[in-house]
């Protein structure tokens, strides 16, 4: 009889007093990370649920008692558990907050990072109100130097060429931490973004479209006399094919201004450079146009496609076929006839055989995409004599910079 009333008593303790208790263990650039304490025997790991502002979604046992899940940017999220103890009882509820506020971990973090060209040193400039604890690039660690807007983090060790990992750990004032990973590139021993960032440009809105059944991005852009290179990035529209029925859109144009990364294009030698803050960082062989088919002038990159379908005369030619001569990339140009691609073939890298677009190795394109910016200026020229390793040595790009010079001034000055 006694053994059955402490086995009845302990029942009712675990019914009234056993739950769980539920925390934010860590938020990384792509989850949040709970972890999950139960407060009895449990036999099993608990089955973790979350009601979000879209709904129900189910977090991933990933490791003991922690568990993951997908941030959908979520500002909260109410965690409901279930758990089984040695008596098989199922046990539920929670005994930390109700509400889990994720906000603390929503900051924004601003992120720039920089090559300085005398000594190949990266410096990456980090604007938060967080305390960055740890920070390295693959397995480099970072020198941390607090600022008054944030931290610079600095290394004079030379990174891996191509893709390189760079990891910053912050500390949250509830003493956890939030863990951010970020895609970097190297090559020849300058550090960007990977696929680049995004040149600093200025904007003129001429008015709104309302999209209307069945139209396109290009139809509409064509109506006004503008890109759609341009609607994209001034409607900040990641596919430009998800258009809808009824959408806004602002119409009008993108100027790019002077950033880190340049494109110099030589007619006469069939040679591609890339320079970054002004320095020549490798040049790579191309494909030209036939004749005069690629005329010599200023222009921008103004979109970047990852294996890009070829429409050639109204027929749609999927990305990566043998007769879709695009290749791997394509970085388009301002001008919409020209632009940078691979090819599918390479023996005629180095000929001057296209209809006007520089065509490179499908690797070298891939290369190139990953390095520059969006907006990277490309200036092509005709010139017997070799590319120099400073861009202040190319007239060309002399006069690119005091024609940028001369139209911020009279922008500033209509501003007045």
């Amino acid at each position: 009889m006694k053994k059955f009333l402490v086995l009845i008593l302990s029942y009712l303790s675990i019914l009234l007093l056993a739950a769980h208790y539920v925390e934010i263990e860590s938020v990384s650039s792509t989850g949040v990370i709970l972890s999950v304490k139960p407060y009895y025997d449990a036999v099993e790991k608990p089955r973790v649920y979350l009601y979000s502002p879209t709904g129900f979604i189910k977090a991933k046992n990933i490791e003991d008692n922690l568990y993951e899940f997908k941030d959908g940017k979520y500002s909260w999220v109410i965690p409901i558990v279930y758990g089984k103890d040695t008596l098989n009882h199922t046990i539920t509820g929670v005994v930390s907050d109700v509400i889990l506020d994720i906000r603390e971990y929503k900051k924004s973090i601003n992120l720039k990072v920089y090559t300085d060209t005398r000594n190949l040193n990266l410096v990456i400039k980090v604007e938060t109100d967080y305390i960055v604890s740890d920070a390295k690039v693959d397995d480099i660690p970072l020198n941390i130097v607090k600022i008054a807007d944030g931290y610079l983090l600095i290394t004079d060790k030379r990174r891996k060429e191509f893709q390189n990992n760079l990891n910053i750990t912050f500390l949250m004032k509830n003493g956890k931490k939030k863990q951010l990973n970020y895609n970097l590139f190297t090559l020849n021993g300058f550090t960007t973004y990977l696929r680049g960032d995004f040149t600093p440009y200025v904007k003129t809105i001429i008015g709104t479209h309302v999209v209307q059944r069945g139209e396109t991005l290009w139809e509409i852009a064509n109506k006004y006399g503008v890109r759609t290179a341009d609607l994209q990035i001034i409607n900040d529209l990641e596919d430009p094919n998800k258009i809808y029925s009824g959408m806004k859109l602002k119409i009008g144009t993108v100027q790019f201004l002077e950033g880190l990364t340049t494109i110099v294009v030589n007619l006469y030698t069939s040679r591609l450079a890339v320079y970054y803050s002004e320095k020549l960082v490798k040049e790579f062989p191309v494909a030209i146009g036939r004749s005069d088919a690629t005329p010599p002038g200023i222009y921008w990159i103004l979109d970047k496609q990852i294996d890009p379908a070829l429409y050639w005369y109204g027929e749609y030619i999927p990305p990566r076929s043998p007769v879709n001569g695009l290749g791997t990339r394509f970085l388009q140009f301002s001008d919409p006839s020209f632009g940078i691609h691979g090819t599918t073939k390479p023996w005629e890298v180095g000929r001057r055989i296209s209809h006007g677009c520089i065509r490179m190795f499908n690797f070298d394109v891939e290369t190139l995409d990953a390095f520059v910016d969006l907006g990277s200026p490309v200036i092509v020229i005709k010139d017997d004599r070799e590319l120099p390793d400073n861009l202040s040595d190319l007239p060309e790009f002399i006069t690119f910079k005091n024609n940028l010079l001369s139209k911020k001034n009279e922008e500033s000055q209509t501003v007045r």
